[in-house]
């Protein structure tokens, strides 16, 4: 990640993942102008079969400029790990949980849940391309994954199980593992995100708000009947 030895990585992730203030200034506007339009080749055609020259062309600029900045279409796709912390995984980690736990004694769990699905529903489909480069170039190149993996996402499920904690002690909840209610929450939004855009006439079945309503209402509630509920105790 730019030749930062494991201890300054791992500082420069924390202060990139907490502090709002760094951002944009971090890359010139040509550099983010070249990594958006990498992006979008990238989620079009893949890393493999995209070509810089086609990137260059999305960009509007000379191809040689890209490799002023990147030397070569490897350090391109690496370089999409910057917007995607910043654009998605701090948001989602700074934006609005916080917010939401705070004023959640005044709304039922069930609109505090919806509301915290669609804001990261909403985050992920504004950057859409970019999560789905990353997701799927991350099989071949491991190494823009591992810093996500090992610093950046513990962070957030952290928080979730914080979140999930508090409403076990607070009774809202069961008294089950907070990891499992958490891996729940998430599969479940992460698996409406990726059905839904692969399969769309199977799985999109009405608008976001009416999605996120059902998938909280079986999160919450499960899909067994009421006068079944006893007979799994048996």
């Amino acid at each position: 990640m730019d030749g930062r030895n494991e201890e300054e990585r791992k500082k420069y992730l924390e202060k990139l993942l907490e502090d709002p203030e760094l951002a944009d200034d971090e890359l010139t506007d040509r550099q983010w102008q070249i990594l958006e339009a990498a992006i979008a080749v990238f989620a079009e055609k893949g890393f493999e079969a995209s070509r810089t020259s086609d990137i260059a062309k999305k960009a509007n600029i000379a191809e040689g400029t890209i490799f002023r900045y990147f030397k070569t279409k490897k350090d391109l796709l690496l370089g999409l790990f910057f917007p995607l912390v910043t654009k998605v995984f701090r948001p989602i980690y700074l934006r609005p949980l916080e917010k939401i736990m705070e004023n959640d004694r005044q709304l039922p769990i069930e609109d505090v849940l919806k509301e915290i699905y669609l804001d990261r529903l909403r985050l992920i489909r504004k950057h859409l391309p970019l999560v789905k480069t990353v997701m799927i170039e991350s099989a071949h190149h491991p190494e823009l994954l591992q810093p996500l993996r090992d610093e950046i996402v513990p962070r957030i499920v952290g928080t979730a199980d914080g979140f999930v904690e508090k409403k076990i002690a607070e009774g809202v909840f069961r008294d089950l593992e907070a990891r499992r209610i958490t891996r729940s929450f998430m599969s479940l939004l992460m698996g409406y995100i990726i059905f839904s855009q692969l399969f769309p006439e199977l799985f999109a079945l009405g608008d976001d708000e009416t999605e996120v309503a059902g998938i909280v209402d079986i999160f919450l509630h499960g899909v067994l009947r009421e006068d079944r509920a006893g007979e799994t105790e048996q």
